[in-house]
C-alpha cells in the first residue's frame, strides 16, 4: 500500500508490492449512507438541469468485458449497473435527469481496448462518469479520464492502479475495493487462526503456489510466499501460467509427487479454476485448496460441480449474505432468471448509487470537483458493505485487515464452498457459516 496517513480510526499495515438497501419493494434497493442528506430527486443548485450534459439525460459509462474470456464477469457488471440505473431513474433520476448507461466493451482486456473505450466515453459520448470492474495494469487509460474531468470508479483491486493515482496527484479516480496484497495478508491471518485453534492441522508446513502471468496474480502470490516463509513454511513449487489455462496435468503431477499442506492458486479466471478443481478432485492430495476470486462467478460452480466442495476463495468486494445483499440477489434473480455472482454485480450496482449520491450533493452531475469532494467525505453502505476512501490514493479501506470497525471499511470476504453452496466464513459479523475440513482431508 502507499505509505500515507490513513483516515482516523484506520490501522494501516505496511504492505508493499512484494511482501441503498430499500425495504424490498417494486423499485428495488436504496443505499444507506451515513449522514446522507437530500436525495436523487433534488433540483440542481443554480442553473438549468444538465447544462453541462445537454438535455434531460445524463450518460454514465460502463467499462466491461462483455465479450471474450472474461465475459462472465462482464455480464455481471452490466446487469448490476442496469439494475442501478433502473432504480435511480424510477426514483426521479439524478437531480431530476434520467440516467443512460453507455457500455464500452473491452473484450479480451488488451490495453488498446481500454484506451479506445476511454476515448469514446470521454470525447464522443461525453459521459458524466464511468465505472468498471477491470482496468489496465499500467493505468494507461487513467490520464484520459483525469484530463477529461470524468470521474472513474473501478474495482480492479490492483495496487499499481492505486499507486498511480497517488503518485500522479489524480483526484477523480476512485478504487472502490481494497488492493490485491490484502488477499494474501488476510488469508495468512485466517489460516493462522485455524491452525492455532486446532480447526486445521496442515499435513506439512509446505505450499505449492500457482499464478497466472499478470501483475495482479503475481503480486498476491509473492506476498503470500513471503508471508509463509516468515511463518517458517517452505515453498515446494511456484509456477506461472498463461490464461486461459485448462490442462493442469503438469502442475498436478508435481503436486502429487510432493504433496504440500497448502495449494494457493492466484489465477482468477473462473473456467481455469473450475478445471483445476475437477482435475485435482480425481486424485486429491492432503492439501487445503485456495483459489483466487474466480469462484465468485456463477459459471465456476456450473463447471466445477461437486469438485468445488471444500474450495476456499476470497474477494475484497462482494455481495453480503445479509438483508441488503439477499434482497439484491433476489431482485437480480427475478430480473434475469439466474443467480447473481458474488462480486461484480453488487459492486457495480453500488457504484452507480454512490455516484448518484455524490452528484446530488455536488448539485451538478458534470461537476467533477464537486463530485470528487463529495466522494471523499461519504461513508456509504451498499450491498457489498461500506465504502470509505483513503484520502491520498482514493482506495477503499479493508475490514478487518486495516480497520476494526465494520461500519468504516469494506469487508474482505472469504468463502468456502460446501455442498455446492457459497458459505461466507469470514469476517464477522457478516458470516453465515464456519470453515470445515474439506472432504478429501
Amino acid at each position: 500500500m502507499s505509505e500515507n496517513q490513513p483516515p482516523s480510526g484506520v490501522k494501516r499495515k505496511r504492505i508493499t508490492r512484494r511482501d441503498l438497501v430499500r425495504t424490498a419493494g417494486a423499485t428495488g434497493l436504496l443505499g444507506i449512507v451515513a449522514g446522507a442528506a437530500g436525495g436523487y430527486f433534488a433540483a440542481p443548485r443554480g442553473g438549468a438541469a444538465g447544462a453541462s450534459g445537454g438535455g434531460g439525460t445524463i450518460k454514465f459509462g460502463l467499462v466491461a468485458p462483455v465479450t471474450g474470456p472474461y465475459s462472465g464477469d462482464g455480464q455481471e457488471m452490466e446487469r448490476g449497473a442496469r439494475l442501478a440505473v433502473e432504480d435511480i431513474n424510477a426514483e426521479g433520476g439524478v437531480l431530476g435527469q434520467q440516467v443512460e448507461l453507455v457500455v464500452g466493451d473491452v473484450g479480451d482486456q488488451a490495453p488498446e481496448n481500454f484506451i479506445q473505450v476511454a476515448e469514446r466515453l470521454v470525447s464522443r459520448e461525453k459521459v458524466a462518469a464511468a465505472s468498471g470492474g477491470y482496468t489496465t495494469t499500467t493505468s494507461v487509460e487513467f490520464d484520459t479520464y483525469a484530463e477529461g474531468g470524468v470521474p472513474l470508479f473501478h474495482t480492479n483491486t490492483l495496487q499499481a492502479n492505486s499507486d498511480y493515482v497517488a503518485e500522479n496527484g489524480i483526484t477523480n479516480i476512485f478504487q472502490c475495493c481494497p488492493t490485491e496484497p490484502w488477499y494474501a495478508s488476510g488469508f495468512l491471518q485466517l489460516m493462522t487462526q485455524w491452525i492455532d485453534s486446532g480447526v486445521w492441522t496442515p499435513s506439512s508446513t509446505t505450499a505449492a503456489v500457482i499464478a497466472s502471468n499478470d501483475s495482479y496474480s503475481i503480486s498476491i502470490a509473492t506476498v503470500m510466499m513471503d508471508g509463509l516463509k516468515e511463518l517458517g513454511w517452505d515453498i515446494t513449487m511456484y509456477e506461472e501460467v498463461s490464461v486461459p489455462y485448462v490442462d493442469w496435468g503438469p502442475q498436478l503431477s508435481k503436486i502429487r509427487n510432493n504433496p504440500p499442506g497448502l495449494i494457493f492458486v492466484t489465477d482468477y479466471l473462473a473456467g481455469d479454476l473450475a478445471s483445476f478443481a475437477k482435475q485435482f478432485a480425481t486424485a486429491p492430495t492432503p492439501s487445503l485448496l485456495y483459489q483466487q476470486y474466480g469462484p465468485s462467478v456463477p459459471e465456476y460452480l456450473e463447471l466445477a460441480g461437486d469438485a468445488a466442495n471444500g474450495v476456499i476463495w476470497s474477494t475484497t468486494i462482494g455481495t453480503l449474505p445479509d438483508d441488503m445483499g439477499t434482497s439484491f440477489r433476489e431482485r437480480y434473480r427475478d430480473t434475469y432468471g439466474t443467480e447473481a455472482g458474488l462480486s461484480q454485480s453488487g459492486a457495480q450496482y453500488d457504484i452507480l448509487r454512490l455516484w448518484a449520491l455524490a452528484a446530488s450533493r455536488a448539485g451538478d452531475a458534470y461537476d467533477t470537483e464537486g463530485i470528487t469532494a463529495a466522494m471523499r467525505g461519504i461513508t456509504f453502505r451498499g450491498v457489498v458493505g461500506t465504502y470509505r476512501f483513503d484520502q491520498t490514493d482514493l482506495t477503499a479501506i479493508p475490514y478487518p485487515d486495516a480497520v476494526d470497525d465494520p461500519s468504516l471499511g469494506m469487508p474482505h470476504l472469504t468463502y468456502q464452498i460446501q455442498d455446492k453452496q457459497q458459505v461466507l466464513i469470514s469476517p464477522a459479523p457478516y458470516i453465515n457459516g464456519e470453515f470445515t475440513l474439506p472432504g478429501w482431508l
